[in-house]
């Protein structure tokens, strides 16, 4: 799969879990931004998503809780809903 494909598929995951629409730009190795407070919140992946398919997933399971909080969310409560995923 291409770069460009696997990116657009995180955002429409990330789009129809949370029910709203976002940007996803890919960033250095080892990024991670997620900036709620923006009219379409903008979410910055580091390149390691592309190898490494379990960031990828943590990534976005945590982008999807916080919009539908509409907040940064804690550890304890992105552990919590993991655990009901």
């Amino acid at each position: 799969m291409e770069d460009t494909e696997f990116l657009q598929r995180m955002k429409d995951r990330i789009q129809e879990s949370s029910g709203r629409a976002v940007e996803v730009e890919l960033g250095e190795q080892g990024a991670f931004e997620l900036d709620i407070q923006r009219p379409i919140p903008k979410v910055l992946l580091g390149r390691d998503v592309l190898d490494f398919p379990g960031r990828a997933r943590m990534l976005m399971q945590y982008t999807i809780l916080c919009l539908r909080e509409r907040r940064h969310v804690e550890q304890e409560e992105f552990l919590q809903f993991l655990s009901r995923n």
